[in-house]
């Protein structure tokens, strides 16, 4: 409902500029002209469309609540480029009707304010595109992300003194009104990002779980959140504070200490190590929909790849303290028996909860007793009783949960049952 929501707001704005220049095209209309309001057209909704970049890429709990985080950020790439498709097309628009009508249309301080902007907005979204095969590091991105803030205010200041259209009375309020939102965004940041700093946590346990994954536990005040939520954390130590990165909650609403469990892939998460009892943490949560408390359900089956089981972790937890009746059934790939996290504590669990059952899969030790290879068809159907009436939760890696998307819906498992989160936020 909120996505719609969302959707039906963003058709809005955009119909304003859409009707306000099917209204100024005229029958028999020349090649030119047509050209020039064609390009102002573009400019105008692609200027909408840059405005939601903020909305949607800004972490409002408001906004994000009942869709995702994850989703809104495929909206905001998915959106974001259709945006600058249509800004990068109005100057050039604008140039042919110029030549078509045999006219000179020089360069002033305007133009050249809508040309840089072009240019750093060119450059942000080309990094965002290309991050994967340029190889940066996650803070040099988020810095470079970060120049994408002057593109609203120079393209205003652009469009709201050099266009036309912009005094006349309906574009005027819209220009005016998208100004007060992208503030109202701005606002929102710093004031979260005080609050949050004003309320840090402190690092309070730093265990190796694994021989590349530590879990760290962070003592403060007590926060409220649902099993299987992510956090966005930023560390401070020796000193320095990091830039922000999300990672899933690995502990229970249920337990007085607030953990993740991180395994060494990244330049950052490489540094988890090294994290020593009494750094501070600035922690910002809760963030995700991916949770069962969202989902009405006696018998719920949890998929997991590797590290992906810390929100699966956090919600077998939850339902342990809590003492819920669910049957539940845990299906777990790893590569070998040494890379499973949590294993006393599983273990335990199983003997404690007669509804748990733990299948393990190794797809990399020969010698494992129990199942190998990888969670396939076969195998979901041999270990879950009741496809058609679970609930499904899958955390891995994107490859290892986009083969078990398709193999459940191959097996005749509705939409509507599986879910999942992509937690990177870029």
């Amino acid at each position: 409902m909120r996505k719609l929501i969302l959707f039906a707001v963003i058709a809005i704005f955009l119909a304003i500029p859409f009707i306000f220049w099917l209204r100024a095209l005229e029958s028999g209309v020349s090649l030119g002209l047509y050209l020039n309001d064609a390009g102002r057209f573009l400019a105008l909704t692609g200027f909408v469309l840059i405005l939601f970049q903020y909305v949607l890429s800004s972490r409002i709990r408001f906004v994000e609540r009942g869709i995702g985080l994850d989703r809104l950020f495929i909206i905001h790439r998915r959106f974001g480029l259709v945006g600058l498709i249509l800004v990068f097309f109005h100057p050039i628009l604008l140039f042919l009707s110029a030549k078509v009508q045999g006219y000179d249309n020089p360069l002033t301080p305007l133009k050249i304010l809508g040309v840089i902007t072009l240019v750093i907005l060119c450059v942000v979204a080309g990094v965002a595109i290309l991050y994967r095969r340029l190889h940066l590091k996650y803070e040099t991105w988020k810095n470079i992300h970060r120049a994408g803030y002057v593109v609203f205010v120079f393209g205003f200041i652009h469009s709201f003194r050099l266009g036309s259209e912009m005094q006349k009375l309906p574009l005027k309020i819209l220009w005016i009104v998208m100004a007060a939102i992208y503030l109202a965004v701005l606002v929102y940041k710093i004031a979260m990002r005080f609050h949050v700093r004003k309320h840090p946590f402190e690092v309070d346990e730093v265990t190796q779980e694994t021989q590349d994954t530590w879990s760290l536990y962070f003592k403060g005040r007590k926060l409220a959140y649902k099993p299987g939520q992510f956090m966005v954390i930023r560390l401070r130590r020796n000193g320095k504070t990091s830039e922000s990165h999300p990672f899933t909650i690995s502990s229970s609403p249920t337990q007085d200490r607030l953990s993740i469990s991180v395994k060494s892939v990244g330049d950052f998460t490489a540094t988890i190590g090294d994290t020593k009892p009494a750094d501070i943490a600035y922690i910002d949560v809760p963030y995700g929909i991916f949770s069962f408390l969202n989902h009405d359900s006696d018998n719920l089956v949890f998929v997991a790849g590797g590290i992906g089981i810390t929100p699966l972790m956090s919600m077998l937890r939850y339902i342990h303290d809590s003492d819920l009746k669910r049957n539940v059934t845990l299906i777990w790939g790893n590569k070998a028996d040494k890379d499973i996290v949590f294993r006393e504590e599983l273990g335990k669990m199983e003997g404690e909860m007669p509804s748990l059952k733990v299948v393990h899969i190794m797809s990399k030790q020969e010698d494992w007793q129990g199942e190998k290879g990888y969670v396939d068809a076969e195998k979901i159907k041999k270990h879950v009783d009741s496809l058609q009436e679970s609930e499904f939760f899958i955390c891995g890696p994107p490859v290892m949960m986009n083969s078990v998307i398709k193999v459940l819906k191959s097996l005749g498992v509705s939409k509507g049952k599986i879910h999942y989160e992509k937690f990177a936020l870029r």
